[in-house]
């Protein structure tokens, strides 16, 4: 019975109390007589056997409390009133707080809003669970107390409210619709049935989006962009890409009740709605934006699902207007921002972006800075436009062929033919590719799918890798790609063997150019000192993503392949890196992309002259025999230059 159950626990309990107390008693004892011979030898033998071991606990103090144990957990018994009646159910658990990065509800209706105001009947304690959003901010951050309570925020209308009102100002009724297919003598049967598709809506009892005329009315695609902007948080160039991929949802829902509504091709006010439930209300920002980015049926994003967003970037944004009349510079520039995207978040380099990576990543917030910012070269990250210059010309330089692939030999001549062999070939066959695997697949010929091999050349989008590699190596990609490169065996570990046999180049290299000789042991020493590994034996990847070796790790790669930075690393200046150190620069990319588009931007202006030096010299010689010409009666009158 449940009386002798607990009688049960509470013997075992004042039982197990009786055997610590007499323990404790018979410790004190012993503490008091002193140290016996045996306990002596005891402890003589436990110091001999210290090595190995754990350390000894903390000892306790006599003068604290004895603290109380807590009473044996009680399972209660199950009732006749209470096991199985459907009449008392168990009472509800308590409600989940709602985490979001937002400050104000996100629900459709409100729900939270009207609970935390008192719009609700609940009870106070289900009241005590609700999600204190006023005191969050748009970051995710606490809000700062003022007094005894938190900072107020300006409390918003619920999304229902603020989506009417952007409707009923945006937005076109049936009637309307008719008037302006009318007026402008539109004949497209897609847009002409639009008002006959909304009586049906509304006539429907599936569709419990469309219950009114206020439901019916749509926004056409070119007046999306405030509610993008303002409703969703997303960028304005977003405005395209999102209108479709709403109504190919709605597409998705009619389909699963059977089909028997057809598809609209505008977004009404109840087609909002049901997408605001199903994608915006139960995700956070991070998430609502991988899952709008993402196929609906995928789990990661891929490199075509980021082109319709930059090809929106490309035909909205001020800064790269000058682009539309040059369609293939269009398509490398969105390689070039999608292969960045991936170079910095997919750090794994499996070519597929997830959840995980979108959260730990900036990219978010770099896709709104480049919606506000007018100039595009001042957003660094992925979408400068002087960074895609540098880049793609910097390619086409070794490209002499005008394959788009760059060959060993293309490569070796890169820096000034900086790079040795050896790191070359390993770039070729050990580097990592940005999309391998993805684009080069054929068919055998019992219908399998077999992989080529691409590491004959690098592409342009692995070209990115291995210049931005090359070119900053403070960042953790590139501290692992070059790692993967020196690691010849595999084992992820560089021992002395695999630098030696690198720095055996370098030091052939130097002595052929001049340079003073520095021995390996020498440069190791030098290096180790600055990394300080955990173990001198070998470096593994770890040591190299100490935060103090953020700006040292480069020296050891440089050291044992690039011999002019290695050079230049040894004949450093002081003063000059405490500039470095000092200057508006984030990244060592952006401030050797800076200093390499005024270089290439200098020598286009000399090669500009030249051509206008040579056009004029040219119009001079013309001038002259036209004036022979003239002179033997054979000509009329010639014309002027402009």
């Amino acid at each position: 019975s449940a009386a002798a159950a607990g009688g049960g626990s509470e013997t075992i309990y004042e039982n197990v109390m009786r055997i610590i107390e007499s323990q404790k008693e018979s410790s004190n004892n012993n503490h008091a007589a002193g140290p016996t011979k045996d306990s002596a030898a005891a402890a003589s033998d436990a110091n001999d056997d210290d090595e190995g071991r754990r350390p000894p606990l903390s000892p306790k103090l006599s003068n604290k409390p004895r603290p109380e144990i807590p009473p044996f957990f009680r399972k209660q018994q199950p009732t006749a009133t209470t096991q199985d009646n459907p009449q008392n159910p168990p009472p509800a658990p308590p409600k989940r707080r709602l985490h979001s990065s937002f400050s104000d509800d996100q629900t459709w209706d409100g729900i939270y809003m009207a609970n935390r105001e008192g719009g609700s009947s609940d009870s106070k304690d289900d009241k005590n669970h609700e999600f204190d959003r006023d005191s969050i901010a748009t970051d995710g951050s606490l809000g700062t107390a003022t007094g005894g309570g938190t900072t107020a925020l300006a409390k918003k209308p619920c999304i229902a409210l603020q989506a009417k009102e952007l409707f009923q100002e945006l937005g076109v009724t049936a009637s309307q619709h008719r008037l302006m297919m009318e007026q402008e003598g539109r004949q497209s049967p897609q847009y002409a049935n639009v008002p006959t598709i909304l009586s049906q809506y509304l006539r429907s009892s599936l569709d419990v989006y469309h219950s009114s005329e206020e439901d019916c009315r749509y926004v056409p695609m070119e007046s999306f962009e405030r509610i993008t902007k303002e409703l969703c948080n997303l960028p304005t160039f977003f405005h395209k890409p999102l209108y479709e991929r709403i109504l190919r949802l709605w597409e998705n829902h009619l389909q699963a009740q059977n089909g028997k509504l057809p598809s609209l091709p505008v977004i009404t006010h109840g087609i909002f709605h049901h997408f605001w439930e199903m994608e915006m209300a139960p995700y956070d920002m991070n998430e609502r934006f991988f899952r709008l980015l993402k196929q609906p049926d995928k789990e990661y994003i891929t490199r075509d699902d980021f082109f319709p967003y930059i090809k929106e970037l490309l035909s909205d944004h001020p800064g790269l207007e000058f682009l539309s009349n040059h369609a293939e510079f269009q398509d490398k520039y969105a390689v070039t921002v999608i292969t960045r995207i991936f170079y910095s978040v997919n750090l794994c380099h499996s070519g597929r972006i997830t959840s995980r990576q979108i959260r730990k990543s900036n990219l978010l917030s770099v896709f709104q800075q480049v919606d506000e910012e007018e100039d595009i070269n001042k957003v660094t990250k992925y979408f400068s436009y002087e960074h895609f210059y540098v880049l793609y010309c910097r390619f086409w330089e070794l490209d002499h062929d005008r394959d788009y692939k760059i060959t060993r030999e293309d490569l070796l001549k890169y820096g000034e033919h900086s790079l040795s062999h050896m790191i070359v070939d390993r770039i070729f066959d050990a580097a990592p590719r940005p999309f391998e695997g993805n684009d080069a697949a054929s068919l055998d010929e019992n219908g399998n799918v077999v992989r080529k091999s691409t590491r004959d050349y690098l592409t342009y989008e692995d070209f990115i890798f291995f210049m931005l590699s090359e070119e900053d190596k403070a960042n953790e990609f590139s501290v692992r790609y070059w790692f993967t490169c020196v690691d010849v065996d595999g084992d992820d570990k560089l021992n002395n063997m695999e630098m030696r046999s690198f720095y055996a180049v370098q030091l052939h290299r130097m002595q052929c150019m001049g340079h003073e000789v520095v021995p390996f042991e020498d440069m190791l020493c030098q290096m180790m000192d600055m990394i300080k590994p955990a173990n001198t034996e070998c470096l593994v990847m770890e040591d190299f993503l100490q935060p103090h070796c953020s700006q040292v790790s480069g020296a050891l790669y440089d050291a044992l392949f690039n011999v002019n930075k290695y050079v230049m690393f040894e004949q450093r200046d002081p003063f000059l890196e405490r500039q470095k150190r000092e200057d508006e620069f984030d990244t060592d990319w952006d401030r050797f992309a800076c200093i390499d588009y005024n270089r290439l931007a200098m020598e286009e202006e000399q090669r500009e002259e030249e051509a206008l030096e040579v056009d004029w010299v040219t119009m001079d010689e013309e001038e002259e025999d036209g004036d022979d010409y003239n002179a033997m009666g054979l000509s009329g009158s010639s014309e002027a230059p402009f």
